[in-house]
């Protein structure tokens, strides 16, 4: 078993890598080579895991993390059920963003310039940093419910994207002037408004399933999703989820939404842009947690770090 730390790895990984290893992940999925697993939460105690398969590669496994703690990411091998590494898994945060990254390339203009970012929370950078990393954005537009955090995010997105953020008073403000729309909040109610959006728009959420609204999944011409099974399967069954609730009322139809995975190959085609709102959500970890640690363990073992450890 190779135990690898946080410090050895995480530099190993950057975006642009990340986003071609869940881009193949995703490729796998699509060929029914994935084995999704809903999150699990232990409320009480803020400790999150997330499983995932993956055939392909030979490897299944889960993360681990504590609310306020790193996380760890075990991983097996498939064929033999050996425990090939313990590793400190520093890779959450860039899963998120390259996850987030591969949408946007698919769902949005290459001549996007201008963002709205919904939310200034743990994940409003993480899932920035992509869209200024594959289109042009000139103009970045943040709210979130407090001013004082809002302006805090908007300085520190200003220096480390070096690009233009400026702070709106309101969503809406700030979404009529976006072609591209990111939400990321804790928010008890709904962040996003259906009613805000126009053809032309597309919007990418990494939070709560509470942040949108309604209208916002009504308005829709395409719905895409990391997972069905997450969505299926979200930990916190007291939250109104309202793309599950409207499929179970039969206003959305659940075989309409679509896995990111079939955009991915191509077997489900992209609306024209200019004239669609598209929406989509990040189903929060799993598969792609582990794609990430399996490529690291591989590299790690490449390049010769790590520690071996007998567990006999």
């Amino acid at each position: 078993m190779l135990f690898l730390r946080r410090s050895e790895i995480a530099d190993l990984l950057d975006l642009q890598r990340a986003m071609h290893v869940l881009e193949q992940t995703f490729a796998e999925q699509s060929d029914g080579k994935v084995k999704q697993v809903p999150p699990l939460r232990f409320m009480n105690r803020g400790m999150r895991m997330v499983v995932g398969g993956l055939e392909a590669q030979n490897k299944n496994g889960l993360r681990v993390s504590v609310t306020g703690g790193e996380s760890m990411a075990l991983l097996f091998e498939i064929s033999s059920g050996q425990l090939v590494s313990l590793m400190g898994y520093p890779f959450s945060n860039l899963r998120i963003s390259a996850t987030v990254g591969l949408a946007i390339d698919r769902f949005t203009d290459v001549k996007t310039k201008t963002v709205a970012m919904i939310g200034s929370g743990r994940l409003s950078l993480p899932i920035l940093e992509p869209a200024v990393a594959v289109r042009p954005i000139e103009r970045v537009l943040v709210y979130s419910r407090s001013a004082e955090n809002r302006e805090a995010f908007a300085r520190k997105a200003s220096e480390k994207l070096k690009a233009s953020v400026a702070t709106v008073t309101s969503a809406q403000a700030a979404i009529e002037q976006s072609q591209l729309v990111l939400v990321s909040t804790n928010s008890p109610a709904a962040a996003l408004l259906g009613r805000w959006l126009r053809p032309g728009q597309s919007v990418f959420g990494a939070g709560r399933p509470n942040e949108f609204d309604d209208d916002v999944y009504l308005r829709a011409n395409l719905i895409s999703v990391t997972s069905k099974t997450h969505e299926l399967g979200y930990y916190d069954t007291k939250l109104d989820q309202p793309l599950i609730r409207l499929s179970r009322q039969g206003t959305v139809s659940w075989d309409s939404v679509v896995e990111f995975c079939d955009i991915i190959s191509g077997k489900i085609p992209v609306p024209e842009k200019s004239n669609s709102i598209i929406v989509f959500r990040d189903s929060q970890g799993g598969f792609g947690d582990l794609a990430l640690a399996a490529w690291a363990y591989e590299e790690a073992r490449r390049r010769g770090l790590g520690q071996e450890i007998d567990l006999e």
